[in-house]
């Protein structure tokens, strides 16, 4: 009985030591990418009732001006592969986040 319980007392503080170890090695690994990027994205200047997009489409710079009202759900050109989402943080519509996703 007591060889049973001095191996209790020995193996839980080991078994409590190595329970981190055992998580850090799970989440560990090798990511490989294929690809390339061929365009940056969008850079976005906000003016005082609009936001100003400069993208690049085919090698070319399309700049368009979008007022905040028409943001939700705005693709930047024809065929882009982000799009827009706008969320105001307050009720006067003064604060707010936009939000770009790129596919």
């Amino acid at each position: 009985m007591k060889r049973l319980s001095l191996r209790r007392s020995i193996l839980l503080p080991v078994f409590t030591l190595m329970l981190p170890l055992l998580n850090a090695q799970a989440s560990s690994g090798v990511i490989h990418f294929q690809g390339a990027i061929v365009e940056e994205g969008c850079h976005l200047s906000p003016q005082e009732q609009s936001v100003k997009f400069s993208c690049s489409q085919n090698g070319q710079p399309v700049v368009q001006t979008v007022s905040y009202n028409k943001l939700n759900n705005f693709v930047p050109h024809s065929n882009a592969v982000e799009t827009t989402q706008i969320r105001y943080l307050d009720a006067q519509h003064k604060l707010a986040i936009v939000e770009v996703t790129y596919r």
